[in-house]
C-alpha cells in the first residue's frame, strides 16, 4: 500500500499543476489542456478509491495525511460546487491552486510523521497491516458513506456525458440544469448561440428574453411548422410543464419585426436597438415517417399524460413495438441535422445585412452549429450560463 499511497499523492499534485496550466493557457493563449487534466484527475480518483478501500485492510495508512486530499477529490466530482457562486468564472483555477497547496501540505505533514521523507517510507508500514477492529470500524462507517460515494460518482459521470454531448452548452450541477450561451466574433460580426430548453423556470425565460431585447440584430428563430397537418392531436409542452412545476416556452422570447428570407435584401429601414426575427426552421413535410410516428407517440403518451411514470411506461412499450435499430439515426437526422443545415443556410446573406445574429435554439443543435461557425473563422469570445431547472423547486411528490 505504500507504493499506491505515494502514487496517489504524486498524482494529486500533478493533477493540480495540470489544472493550473489548463486554466492559464486556456485564458491567455487559447490552448486548453482539458483532456490531459481529465485523464490525470481520473487517475487520481482511481488511486484515491484504492487508498480509500485500503483503509479497511491496512491500518498503517495515515488518515491525517490521506483523508483531506481524498475529500477534496470527491468535492471535485461536483465540479467544486458551489465555489463558482463565490469565486466567479475562474473558480477552477482557484480550486487547482487550493489542490496544489493541500497536496504540498500533505507532503509536509507526512515528513513530520516519518522524519525522513515527504513521501511514505517503509517504516510507516512496519508490522501486521490487517486488523479486525479496523475493518469493523471501516464497514460501520461506510454503511451511510458508500451510497453517497456511489451517488457522487454517478452524478459526475452523468454530468460529464451531458457536457460532452452538448459541447458545453448544457451543464448539470447539484442544484439544477444550466443552459449556456456562447458569443463568437469575427471582425465586426457577432453570433450569439443561446442554448435553449422548452421546459424551464419562468425566471430562466425572463432572463434570456431580457438579454435579447434592445439588440440591433437578426434573430434566427427555431420552430418547426406543420403546414400539411402531419401531427395528430395537440403537441404542446404545457401539460407536462404543469406536472413538473415548470414553464413551457410557447411563444417568441423577444418582440421584433417579423421578416422573411426573401425580404432580407430589401431591409434598409431598421431602427436602432430593434431586433428583426426570421423563422429559420423547416416544415414537418421534410421529416421521415418514423420521426412523425415518434412525435405523435410522444404527444400522446408523454406530453398529454396525467402521470409521468405511466406515460413513460406506455411510450416505452410503444417504442419497443414500433421502432428499430435504425430509428435513432433517422430521428436525429430529422430533428437535428436537417434543421441545422436550414438555419446555417441563412448565415451568408444574414451576415451581409446584420452585424449581430442571435440563434436561440435547443441544446442538441448547438454542437453542430458551433462547429460550423468556428469553421467560418469566428472565435469564441465569452459565455454565460442560466439556471433553467432548479431541482430544489421541482414537485417530486407529483411525479408519480
Amino acid at each position: 500500500m505504500k507504493t499506491f499511497a505515494n502514487i496517489f499523492l504524486i498524482l494529486f499534485l500533478n493533477t493540480a499543476a495540470i489544472g493550473i496550466a489548463d486554466a492559464l493557457l486556456s485564458q491567455k493563449l487559447g490552448i486548453p489542456l482539458t483532456l490531459l487534466h481529465h485523464f490525470a484527475y481520473g487517475a487520481s480518483v482511481f488511486f484515491g478509491l484504492v487508498i480509500y478501500f485500503g483503509f479497511a485492510v491496512n491500518r498503517h495508512l495515515p488518515k491525517t495525511v490521506l483523508l483531506p486530499p481524498l475529500i477534496f477529490l470527491f468535492w471535485g466530482l461536483l465540479d467544486f460546487w458551489p465555489l463558482e457562486n463565490f469565486a466567479g468564472a475562474n473558480y477552477r483555477l482557484y480550486a487547482a491552486v487550493a489542490q496544489l497547496l493541500l497536496g504540498l501540505l500533505a507532503l509536509q505533514l507526512n515528513l513530520s510523521l516519518n522524519k525522513k521523507s515527504r513521501l511514505f517510507v517503509l517504516s510507516q508500514f512496519a508490522g501486521p497491516a490487517f486488523s479486525g477492529r479496523n475493518l469493523f470500524r471501516f464497514v460501520l462507517l461506510n454503511i451511510p458513506l458508500l451510497p453517497v460515494m456511489m451517488l457522487l460518482i454517478a452524478f459526475a459521470s452523468t454530468s460529464s456525458l451531458i457536457d460532452e454531448h452538448s459541447a458545453g452548452f448544457m451543464r448539470l450541477k447539484p442544484n439544477g440544469l444550466y443552459m449556456v450561451e456562447k458569443v463568437y466574433r469575427q471582425n465586426e460580426k457577432t453570433i450569439r448561440l443561446a442554448s435553449m430548453i422548452h421546459l424551464g423556470q419562468q425566471t430562466y425565460f425572463d432572463d434570456l428574453s431580457h438579454s435579447l431585447q434592445g439588440e440591433n440584430a437578426l434573430l434566427l428563430a427555431e420552430g418547426v411548422s406543420d403546414n400539411s397537418g402531419r401531427l395528430q392531436g395537440e403537441f404542446s409542452y404545457q401539460k407536462l410543464a404543469g406536472l413538473l412545476g415548470l414553464t413551457a416556452q410557447e411563444k417568441m422570447l423577444v418582440q421584433g419585426r417579423l421578416v422573411t428570407a426573401e425580404s432580407l435584401d430589401m431591409l434598409d429601414d431598421r431602427q436602432p436597438g430593434t431586433t428583426d426575427i426570421l423563422p429559420a426552421d423547416i416544415d414537418l413535410i421534410e421529416f421521415d415517417e418514423q420521426t412523425i410516428a415518434i412525435l405523435n407517440a410522444l404527444g400522446k403518451y408523454i406530453l398529454n399524460t396525467d402521470s409521468l411514470t405511466e406515460g413513460f411506461k406506455n411510450y416505452n412499450q410503444w417504442a419497443a413495438e414500433n421502432t428499430g435499430p435504425e430509428t435513432q439515426q433517422i430521428v436525429m437526422d430529422d430533428l437535428v441535422q436537417k434543421r441545422n443545415r436550414a438555419v446555417l443556410s441563412y448565415l451568408p446573406i444574414a451576415l451581409q445585412k446584420y452585424d449581430t445574429l442571435v440563434i436561440p435554439w435547443g441544446a442538441l443543435h448547438m454542437p453542430g452549429l458551433e462547429t460550423a461557425i468556428l469553421h467560418k473563422g469566428f472565435e469564441l469570445q465569452e459565455q454565460q450560463e442560466r439556471l433553467s431547472i432548479d431541482f430544489l423547486m421541482l414537485p417530486f411528490e407529483q411525479f408519480w
